[in-house]
């Protein structure tokens, strides 16, 4: 008798102990804040529909440095005579994670608003306007 309910006992709490794993399997969605940390090459950049190539000697247009401190560098290369030049400007930023907005801050209080028309752990798609301005900029990780 004392061996049956041993075993029951026992079969009860690995039953019960299983129950907890289920939630296991489901992926844990990552919030925006956390997706958009890292480095991102911009591939691709649209002003106002038209698309802006690099320049040789420059193989990319920049890239955007987002940090878990809330800090963006912006880096965008361009050519200065015959020379790949990256200028970089470095905002505060915070992000509405409802509204997929990313507001970024300098230290002259220049304001941008990037809308945030994708992003997946390997590319992430910004939109900015600005007066009649838009800019487009697609990213790889």
């Amino acid at each position: 008798m004392k061996r049956n309910l041993f075993l029951g006992a026992t079969t009860l709490i690995v039953l019960l102990s299983c129950g907890n794993d289920r939630d296991e399997g489901k992926s844990q969605q990552n919030t925006i804040s956390q997706k958009i940390v890292g480095t991102w090459t911009i591939i691709k950049k649209e002003s106002n529909g038209t698309n802006v190539s690099a320049t040789l000697p420059c193989t990319n247009l920049g890239n955007f440095v987002f940090g878990s401190d809330k800090k963006l560098h912006e880096n965008h290369n361009g050519v200065v005579n015959n020379n790949c030049v990256t200028d970089t400007d470095d905002y505060d930023y915070s992000i509405d994670e409802n509204s997929k907005k990313i507001t970024a801050k300098n230290s002259q209080n220049d304001v941008l608003v990037y809308v945030i028309s994708s992003l997946s752990d390997n590319e992430l798609i910004l939109v900015n306007t600005e007066g009649s301005d838009t800019t487009k900029y697609t990213f790889n990780k």
